[in-house]
């Protein structure tokens, strides 16, 4: 008897405890535990995702769950909680018909922002569907719509991206390889003459200023329709002052008709500065660098006039060029002047050997300025260059040899060794 009326005492004291934690929290209940946390899976520190718990009743007063809303609110100047923060994001998140959901996405963020999110709980009378408004597709149409009151994360989350993608080190590695070649080159190239193959059109820039000069003629440089953010016209209007600087020694006219406005004003700088260099700044004429027109073929016109008129002894041919380039070649061509081109335009360079003297093809053009400068700092980054070169060459030819190896003789020792180094520099590790 004692002990039935012990067993009844404690489910009396059970369910007064049970109505006195459900009497502070009246319809309809919040969700529990809402926490925002960085996503794991997100490398760049732009995604989190926000969790909670369903509200420890899910249907009453006619009335059962039928999703979430959440906000999540971005921290501004001030760190102080709500006025610091504004809303970044809503979203209404529709679980049914699985009301047990606790999670959803959220991306755009910025890394190492502090967030916070909210989520507030809805309820729709039993058996009505959820209905979207036609104004705002994250509110709900429903007529008798109850919603809690928003449960708060607790603390601010800050997403943060992966410093270091294990993924990558391979090249890491070929970085760190080709940065230690070209300080090595940059060493040795400051205590001593390095190589460099000739290049015949670069041989033959001498010769073309010294007919110039002869003849008293004037020498014609055009660097390309591109603008001055192509590389291959960074590189002429490089070439262009190397140019300039002895044109000036021998005070022979360089002529430098332009497509762009900008070009322009860069090359009258370039040109200036090779004048001062040479100590004859009196002999420098801005009106020989001028602007022609943006027109690709009125552009082309105008210069193949001041070839027939001016009849320079020499013309240059850097840059970036397209269909006006055999135009350009064969009028030069025809006027009896001695014509070197550099371009990078595969498409261009047939129609560049066939009607210049000479040709700079590829990336002759971007080794020019160091060719014609001698600068120990510029031949030792093109050294380096080529050594790199050499180096990715050489692991290509290792790998097809590792590769083939590993299929031949599958079981050897060497063979599986050889296929992990495969696989670490295909995969990155």
């Amino acid at each position: 008897m004692k002990r039935y009326l012990t067993t009844a005492c404690a489910a009396i004291v059970l369910a007064g405890i049970c109505s006195v934690a459900l009497a502070g929290e009246q319809f309809p209940f919040p969700p529990r535990d809402v926490a925002m946390v960085d996503d794991a899976e997100d490398d760049e520190g732009t995604a989190a995702l926000v969790e909670w718990l369903p509200p420890r009743e899910t249907t009453s007063d006619g009335h059962t769950l039928a999703g979430y809303e959440v906000h999540v609110f971005r921290e501004q100047a001030d760190s102080s909680w709500p006025e610091g923060f504004e809303l970044l994001e809503k979203r209404t998140v529709a679980l049914l018909p699985d009301p047990g959901a606790n999670s959803t996405p959220v991306g755009g963020l910025v890394p190492w922002r502090s967030y916070r999110a909210k989520v507030t709980a809805v309820y729709l009378p039993e058996g009505q569907a959820p209905e979207v408004s036609e104004e705002d597709p994250l509110e709900l149409a429903n007529a008798d719509v109850r919603r809690s009151e928003p449960a708060m994360s607790d603390a601010t989350m800050s997403p943060v991206g992966k410093w270091y993608d294990p993924r990558h080190n391979t090249v890491l590695v070929l970085v760190l390889v080709y940065s230690t070649i070209v300080l090595l080159t940059i060493y040795f190239a400051q205590r001593r003459d390095m190589y460099i193959r000739p290049i015949a059109g670069l041989e033959a820039v001498n010769e073309a200023i010294g007919r110039a000069t002869e003849m008293g003629q004037p020498i014609l440089y055009i660097t390309g329709l591109s603008g001055v953010s192509d590389i291959a016209t960074i590189a002429a209007m490089l070439i262009l002052g190397h140019l300039a600087k002895r044109t000036a020694a021998y005070e022979t006219p360089i002529i430098v008709p332009c497509n762009d406005p900008i070009v322009m004003a860069v090359e009258r700088e370039i040109v200036r500065d090779a004048y001062i260099e040479a100590g004859k700044p009196q002999n420098y004429n801005p009106e020989n660098i001028f602007y022609i027109t943006d027109s690709q073929f009125g552009y082309v016109a105008a210069v193949d006039g001041i070839m027939v008129r001016e009849k320079p002894a020499a013309n240059f041919y850097m840059g970036y060029f397209y269909a006006e380039s055999l135009i350009l070649a064969e009028t030069g061509s025809a006027s009896g002047a001695i014509q070197i081109a550099g371009t990078d335009a595969d498409t261009q360079l047939p129609f560049f050997i066939t009607a210049c003297d000479y040709t700079l093809m590829g990336e002759e053009l971007y080794a020019a300025s160091a060719y014609l400068s001698r600068s120990p700092l510029l031949l030792a980054q093109l050294k380096g260059q080529d050594i790199g070169k050499v180096v990715i060459i050489a692991l290509l030819l290792a790998g097809a040899a590792a590769a083939t190896a590993a299929a031949l003789i599958p079981d050897a020792p060497l063979a599986q060794v050889l296929e992990r180094l495969i696989s670490w520099f295909t995969l990155g590790g």
